[in-house]
């Protein structure tokens, strides 16, 4: 198993080309939780000398889309920004450190479609699971209505906010960024459990927290198992696209 930046050495992985470090993933992601907070109040303080009296976070209105579906795509900015200061701007990265390289033939794929189908297991035993439990705080939510309107042209919307635009920018944080780093300090299997702990925490989800956290480690394994971030994409976005869809 190959992941970028990272070669075998008997049995162990070590770091070789990646500039970054965890301090830079640790600081990223405080950077994107303090300006999605930032964010949070700063609108709720306009909403509110503009007098509007709904409920912002569900009915209110955030650079002209639904509160959530606009928060969905700062937060996803956030983490693009965050890892063109940090790995881009601050440690002069290139994309290839990313991930960024083209997969070997058919197989990556292949490997993709079979990570897309753990997530789909998981997802469906766990929600028989917290079924059968019958608590309600670990159930998976389903997407808030003016998260995903599942009408015509918004639907489309939806999805490619859901379904494209976060998966990619998702994988280059987690994957690209946050896992090399961590590989190379607590080894490729305590890595790639930190980065997945940390892909789950930012859903801010408890219901979701587990088969997050393990589709994170499918991703993560797939990033490393193929040595390129595209596969990885594919199996994430396909992942959200067919979710979303089901909840429908």
């Amino acid at each position: 198993m190959q992941i970028p930046g990272v070669i075998d050495s008997g049995n162990k992985y070590r770091q070789i080309d990646v500039p970054w470090s965890i301090r830079d993933v640790l600081l990223a992601s405080g950077a994107v939780v303090g300006v999605v907070i930032l964010t949070i109040v700063v609108a709720s303080l306009l909403l509110r000398l503009a007098s509007m009296d709904d409920d912002w976070l569900s009915e209110g209105k955030l650079l002209g889309f639904p509160v959530p579906l606009a928060l969905a795509i700062l937060l996803e900015a956030f983490f693009l920004g965050a890892v063109y200061f940090y790995a881009g701007v601050k440690r002069a990265a290139t994309i290839q450190q990313l991930g960024f390289l083209p997969p070997e033939g058919r197989k990556p794929y292949l490997l993709a479609l079979g990570a897309w189908i753990a997530g789909i297991i998981v997802l469906v035993v766990w929600s028989l699971l917290t079924e059968i439990i019958g608590i309600d705080l670990f159930k998976i939510p389903a997407p808030a209505n003016e998260l995903v309107d599942y009408s015509g042209i918004h639907l489309a919307f939806s999805i490619i906010v859901i379904g494209l635009f976060g998966p990619f920018c998702e994988e280059i944080f987690f994957r690209g960024f946050a896992l090399p780093v961590f590989a190379r300090r607590y080894g490729l299997w305590g890595g790639i459990l930190i980065s997945a702990a940390l892909f789950s925490a930012f859903h801010f989800s408890i219901g979701a927290l587990v088969p997050i956290f393990i589709f994170g480690i499918v991703l993560a394994w797939l990033y490393v198992r193929t040595g390129s971030i595209y596969p990885s994409m594919v199996a994430h976005a396909v992942q959200n696209i067919v979710a979303t869809l089901m909840v429908n």
